[in-house]
């Protein structure tokens, strides 16, 4: 199989892998209990919230880390249980993942807020104002769109938003990648999952920055602060954290140059198709070169994606992978603008950040050239 579509999930790593036996035979007690074994279980986990913190740049004295089952929990449990001190107009990035915008639209509707969306430029970048948005409570943006790969400027968000506003941040697609602007946008909560960056697939955390306010979602044994109550698993943080670590032991420029060779070629190659006429929605210098979308209008991108996976063992995305699941269009490229029939034409190659296999992209532009022409 030729994998090229990390942005939808990252493939375990198989150092982490490896661990899971010796870790499951350690770490097998409940963490909360009150024995020697359990003591030394809830001291690993202490020491993975710190290992994670440090991997995304925070001190470990102005944050708190809430684990959960993924990106898609953190997200809930950010938007649905902040409590701002204000109750004004939420700001929402409308290229932003269903994860981020369906809770913040729910709870717009339950306060009667009015729910005001960030438009965006055709590059997937945020439009913002020139001076600072007026008395808005929230502000929720996507770091590293994982349709289009558009970079959001953290801290030109929050210049633009001013220093009231609480900043929610998905960084799901973002950590490894690209650095966290901890410090300079003054993010309130950032959330990282766990499968995107090779760990397990069912970890994901919130860091919590010290004094927001948070109510729980969902109550049990009070684990967690009482703000995620239910029985941590010690194997899996620790397998997440050490996949964070992997995932950062490296300068992210240095991924960065090599996925731009990569994705250069993959660009340059799209080109040299005769059959059909493609549209570049991943903008050079605007999209970070892990994620390249593209799109042959009139054809179907789903059906491209289906033959290349059946015929060719290559898989490859189309968008959010829980947009296709429903059925649905892109909201991603429905926001920019784009027509109909580029939407449904779209297809995405994404890359992990160690990923250097050069034939890999070969392979697929040879596939999708015969898929074309027998389409």
């Amino acid at each position: 199989m030729i994998y090229l579509d990390y942005a939808g999930s990252g493939l375990p790593i198989q150092e982490v892998l490896s661990r899971y036996p010796k870790y499951c035979e350690r770490y097998s007690l409940n963490p909360h209990g009150g024995t020697r074994q359990a003591e030394e279980a809830r001291r690993a986990i202490l020491l993975a919230e710190r290992r994670l913190m440090k991997c995304m740049g925070i001190p470990e004295d102005e944050a708190d880390v809430i684990w959960t089952s993924g990106g898609t929990e953190a997200l809930n449990l950010a938007i649905l249980g902040v409590q701002p001190d204000k109750d004004n107009a939420w700001l929402v990035d409308a290229t932003a993942h269903h994860a981020m915008l369906e809770p913040a639209r729910h709870r717009a509707e339950v306060s009667g807020l009015p729910l005001v969306h960030l438009m965006p430029k055709r590059t997937g970048e945020l439009e913002l104002p020139l001076t600072p948005i007026a008395d808005a409570a929230v502000c929720c943006v996507c770091q590293l769109n994982n349709e289009t790969g558009a970079v959001q400027n953290l801290t030109a968000v929050r210049q633009s938003i001013g220093k009231s506003p609480l900043l929610i941040v998905d960084t799901c697609q973002g950590f490894g990648r690209i650095p966290l602007e901890w410090t300079t946008a003054r993010v309130d909560m950032a959330v990282v999952s766990s499968r995107k960056i090779g760990g397990p697939a069912s970890g994901g955390a919130l860091i919590v920055r010290k004094g927001v306010r948070l109510t729980p979602l969902f109550f049990g044994g009070g684990q967690q602060h009482g703000l995620r109550p239910g029985t941590l698993d010690t194997v899996n943080i620790l397998l997440f954290a050490d996949a964070a670590e992997l995932a950062t032991d490296t300068d992210s420029t240095e991924h960065e140059k090599r996925l731009e060779k990569l994705n250069a070629l993959l660009v340059n190659g799209l080109k040299e198709l005769k059959k059909a006429k493609y549209t570049l929605i991943s903008q050079h210098g605007h999209a970070h070169p892990a994620i390249c979308m593209f799109s042959f209008p009139g054809y179907e991108g789903a059906v491209l994606k289906r033959i290349l996976a059946d015929k060719y063992d290559i898989i490859v995305g189309t968008g959010s992978a829980c947009s296709a699941e429903a059925g649905e269009p892109s909201h991603v490229l429905t926001a920019m603008g784009f027509d109909e029939k580029t939407i449904r034409g779209a297809l995405r190659v994404s890359f992990s950040p160690t990923q250097t296999e050069t034939h890999h992209i070969t392979a697929f532009l040879e596939a999708l050239k015969q898929t074309l022409d027998s389409y």
